[in-house]
């Protein structure tokens, strides 16, 4: 073939693969500069060559790619392995032929085209034949509810005179989820409500099965505290969302004013014991009874 036609022959076979107009299928289109993607419309199947239109691009290197689950777990999704790499001139337009590969998951699928670096990407929608991949089931994050939470006051006769206790904080955990949950950390702090800022070493929560139920039973030590409130701020972190919970206590500590109330009655009751007896008066002239003069 004479060098005239084989530039014809190149010629006829690009305009073979390039879009018709008004049926290519916009992805993302150019806006502001922003880079864009179009892809033949109609049924592609898994193995055709078909030319992509470019616009917006940054000059340099690009790749596209075919995705399943319409790409929402990145290269997850992406038949990265199968990529086409392509060169966009400083015009930042280009047709780009793409083999059109077999995506790992299942579809919605798309065509992800993207710089290495990942600063600038688009995707257009593909509807694919020939696509023989698992489905991706969607999950929930592993995560735990909060059952009930109580603290009792533990200090004894400790507590009744104000002096530094144990506070028994009781939480009870259920993982709803299909996944199990393990060591989650646990954090507590102590202090007046409001201000509660004392760190509380606490205790590891183990591994919590999925549709399991289990109660924590954990010491908070208190300080000397005098009457009055205060709380437990604690925050559980799961991969889910994290669990937050605040539980209030008093200390009623009665012993002190009894005793202070004892010691009281029992100064006045000193006093008033130890008081010297009245000498009777010698000028007193009263004659005794049963005598006379």
């Amino acid at each position: 073939m004479t060098g005239p036609l084989r530039a014809v022959a190149l010629l006829a076979v690009a305009a073979a693969l390039a879009p018709t107009p008004g049926a290519a299928v916009p992805g993302g289109t150019p806006a502001g500069g922003a880079p864009g993607v179009t892809v033949p419309a109609g049924t592609l199947r898994v193995g055709q060559r078909v030319l992509v239109g470019l616009d917006g691009w940054p000059a340099g290197t690009v790749q596209a790619e075919v995705c399943g689950n319409a790409a929402r777990r990145g290269v997850l999704d992406c038949a990265t392995g199968a990529a086409t790499h392509g060169q966009v001139p400083p015009t930042g337009r280009a047709a780009l032929p793409v083999l059109v590969a077999a995506p790992p998951v299942a579809c919605p699928c798309v065509l992800r085209v993207r710089t290495p670096t990942g600063t600038a990407t688009a995707s257009a929608d593909l509807t694919l034949t020939g696509v023989d991949a698992p489905a991706v089931t969607p999950t929930e994050p592993a995560g735990l509810t909060l059952v009930r939470v109580r603290a009792d006051d533990r200090s004894g006769p400790r507590g009744w005179f104000g002096l530094p206790g144990e506070l028994a904080v009781r939480i009870t955990l259920h993982n709803p989820g299909a996944q199990d949950v393990t060591d989650p950390a646990l954090q507590l702090t102590v202090g007046p409500p409001g201000q509660a800022r004392t760190i509380v070493a606490a205790p590891a929560l183990g591994r919590i099965a999925a549709g399991q139920t289990r109660e924590y039973h954990v010491p908070v030590s208190t300080g000397a505290a005098p009457f009055g409130s205060y709380e437990v701020d604690g925050r559980i972190v799961t991969p889910g969302r994290p669990v937050a919970f605040t539980v209030a206590a008093s200390r009623r500590p009665w012993g002190l004013p009894v005793l202070t109330a004892v010691l009281t009655a029992a100064l006045l009751f000193a006093r008033r014991g130890g008081r010297p007896t009245r000498a009777p008066d010698s000028r007193d002239t009263t004659p005794a009874p049963g005598r006379t003069g």
